[in-house]
């Protein structure tokens, strides 16, 4: 899987961003605090890399043998 590049960080409207869920659902995740966390700039919303990462690999399910 294509991973966030860890030192930068990702607009919501960002591309990469659809991995994780659209601009539309990581607002309301935003206001239901739920989802990835994420840095309040002035106005803007910015997700660092690095946490994205984490995030998605606290996600992880590991299948149990058949």
């Amino acid at each position: 899987m294509k991973r966030f590049e860890p030192d930068r960080f990702y607009r919501p409207t960002d591309p990469e961003m659809r991995l994780i869920a659209t601009a539309g659902t990581l607002a309301i995740w935003r206001h239901e605090g739920r989802g990835p966390g994420y840095v309040k700039m002035g106005g803007r919303v910015l997700y660092e890399g690095a946490t994205l990462n984490r995030w998605i690999d606290e996600r992880r399910v590991e299948p149990a043998a058949a």
